[in-house]
């Protein structure tokens, strides 16, 4: 991983901005997928109770929407939380190498961030990212409020985040950082000569 050299400021230090950065990579993933997982057991549960809880017509008609929870859209949850935990993880490695100072890892974080921003835009709009209520829903059936909350405190969460990432990687202070990382070695040295010979 390379480092930029000591003569990128005063004090060597990596930017606030590219720092702010890598956090940003490193938690707001694992984050909202935490968020998801949470937003369906929610409804899992709320499901599953008022089937066990109710009879007769009630529990009949609960028949369709527990089947959809626990069979196509748990199968689906499954795949679909696993596929965020490996994303997860390649945000934090990338994330890494971005804090290292590679410009492969900022333009690649850049599009997966707009990406996620848009995705993100469209669920806050849309609403019910997990399809719950595009079903048939019994009209006795209330799906809880804090599933409504953690589905749009995630959407929120991460384009705030994405909206964030972006600027932040981009400003003066970052692309120096960046251009100094991504120079040579021995670039490095003749252009350290070269300032010496200089003063």
């Amino acid at each position: 991983m390379t480092s930029p050299p000591r003569s990128y400021d005063l004090t060597g230090r990596r930017p606030a901005a590219v720092e702010i950065a890598f956090w940003i990579a490193a938690v707001v993933p694992p984050l909202a997928t935490v968020l998801n997982v949470a937003a369906f057991v929610v409804v899992k549960r709320a499901v599953d109770n008022v089937f066990g809880t109710t009879g007769g017509d009630a529990q009949a008609s609960m028949v369709e929407l527990r089947d959809k929870v626990n069979g196509p859209l748990l199968g689906f949850f499954i795949f679909y939380t696993v596929a965020h935990l490996l994303l997860s993880a390649l945000w934090i490695l990338l994330g890494l190498k971005l804090r290292g100072g590679r410009h492969s890892a900022r333009i690649t974080l850049t599009v997966f961030a707009s990406v996620w921003a848009l995705s993100s835009l469209v669920a806050l709009i849309q609403g019910d990212t997990q399809d719950f209520m595009t079903g048939n829903v019994p009209p006795f059936f209330e799906f809880p409020s804090s599933y409504l909350v953690l589905d749009y405190t995630r959407s929120a969460l991460a384009l705030l985040a994405m909206a964030t990432f972006i600027p932040l990687v981009f400003l003066s202070p970052s692309n120096r950082y960046f251009e100094h990382a991504n120079v040579a070695p021995g670039k490095q040295a003749a252009r350290g000569s070269l300032q010496g010979k200089g003063e």
